[in-house]
């Protein structure tokens, strides 16, 4: 009968050397390979980074300020329409695209601003995509009025700690994988009461509206389209959950051998049907029927998440204000209006820790202000990768948490078109409004080009 040998001699004169030259020997017997794979590893990330930052600085980005007629009577589902639209960006890349030329697929962030007060929607996307984002919208919310106005970002400091102004914030993460779902809008509708659908973004409209002049909150919802396989891996789990062995994919290899390992298992079927009850346990086709009903619910859920198209996904909030009136409970207020979302059987967002700007320790203040200034930096850059790492979240989702406000939303500085816009005669003449250097029109909506227009600015901008 064969023996294995184990010589330890070599581990004997290894620990006599000293420690420096224990490492040289383990280095020069081996140990090089883990470290080149490390550093190749590291170059080639570098190197993909460098490529996509060179391919950054060739894109042309604008803002969009949108508001929506007052009587609009759009629930959240003309919102779900636009996101849909919106995967029409995702386009395939090869290997040459990505890895050589930089190329990536297009972020659109979808921003709700407060600035004293003045709310309003905003959406951030790349110049050749403006086309896409306002037929998306105007689809939906054909008198809606659509203007390009100046990034408002720069509205406040960049370096803290800054001796007139501080900033809080966060990035928002789901607390479970990403193929379970949050509450959505369908979740929010009472049909035995007046208004059918309480509208779960009204609180944090409110809190937005309650702002003092110095304060500024700003909440942004970061998408990229993808090439939805999130849904293997859901698939994967719900497969575990229902007690079914998932699926394997072939490879070459099974092509090339499927003849001689179908034998191999015929064979080895007939030789265990004379003893199939010391053979493994199979599949229970009924365990579905023997959940519990919050089990069953888990699953319908999940499956029903995956049915519709997702994005990557982020969600960020900044908080900024004057140091004599800063106040953290708006953030706080901000967390609270994100609980509507929660199922505690299924998911809900939280902040990620790792980049929020806590103080309350010592060792917490070192980099305090640090994360402060990225916070602030990730936010302007609109960056996807840095940070808290991005989830998936489906149209559903992201249309229950931005969509344009109802007739029924009294938010008092929230203010949408007067009325529905029409053709004006072509003589007629048009007044300037003044305005303020915040969301201040810099172009007109291209709808109104194309048409002659000369329209009216949001109704929402703050007043000089």
């Amino acid at each position: 009968m064969p023996t294995l040998n184990v010589d330890f001699g070599y581990f004997f004169e290894i620990g006599n050397l000293s420690f420096p030259q224990m490492l040289l020997r383990l280095f020069l017997d081996g140990g090089w390979i883990p470290v080149l794979l490390v550093l190749a590893k590291g170059c080639w990330m570098l190197w993909v980074q460098w490529r996509q930052n060179k391919f950054d600085r060739t894109i042309t980005t604008c803002v969009l300020a949108i508001d929506v007629p007052r009587q609009n009577e759009q629930t959240a589902k003309a919102a779900e329409q636009i996101f849909s639209t919106i995967t029409g960006a995702y386009s395939g890349l090869d290997s040459f695209e990505k890895y050589w030329l930089g190329k990536c697929q297009p972020i659109f962030s979808f921003e709700i601003v407060s600035v004293n007060g003045y709310v309003q929607f905003l959406v951030h996307v790349w110049t050749k995509f403006r086309d896409l984002v306002e037929s998306a919208v105007y689809a939906q919310y054909p008198d809606a009025e659509i203007v390009e106005i100046a990034d408002y970002t720069g509205s406040v400091p960049s370096r803290y700690p800054d001796p007139e102004w501080d900033v809080f914030g966060s990035e928002f993460v789901l607390k479970k994988p990403s193929h379970l779902p949050l509450r959505t809008y369908p979740q929010f509708e009472h049909t035995s009461a007046e208004f059918p659908f309480k509208d779960p973004i009204s609180a944090l409209l409110e809190v937005m509206g309650s702002l003092r002049n110095g304060e500024q909150l700003w909440v942004q919802f970061l998408i990229r389209p993808n090439d939805n396989k999130w849904r293997d891996k859901g698939i994967k789990e719900i497969e575990k959950m229902l007690g079914r062995k998932p699926s394997a994919k072939k490879s070459i290899l099974d092509d090339a051998l499927w003849l001689p390992k179908g034998v191999v298992k015929e064979i080895g079927s007939v030789m265990s049907s004379s003893n199939s009850e010391k053979g493994d346990k199979k599949d229970d086709p009924l365990k579905m029927l023997a959940m519990s009903p919050g089990e069953r619910g888990v699953v319908e859920a999940a499956q029903m998440k995956m049915t519709k198209i997702g994005f990557d996904s982020k969600i960020r909030v900044v908080y900024a204000a004057r140091r004599d009136i800063f106040s953290k409970k708006h953030f706080v207020s901000v967390k609270g209006t994100f609980m509507q979302y929660a199922s505690l059987n299924l998911n809900e967002l939280k902040p990620f820790g790792k980049v929020t700007p806590r103080g309350d320790y010592f060792y917490q203040r070192w980099s305090e202000q640090g994360k402060k200034v990225k916070l602030l930096s990730r936010y302007r850059g609109r960056s996807m990768g840095a940070g808290a790492p991005p989830y998936v979240l489906n149209i559903e989702e992201l249309a229950t948490m931005y969509h344009f406000p109802m007739l029924d939303q009294k938010t008092p500085l929230l203010k949408k078109t007067a009325a529905k816009r029409a053709e004006p005669p072509s003589s007629l003449p048009t007044v300037g409004e003044v305005q303020s250097d915040f969301f201040k029109p810099i172009k007109k909506a291209a709808k109104e080009e194309e048409n002659g227009r000369t329209g009216t600015m949001p109704g929402n901008l703050p007043l000089a």
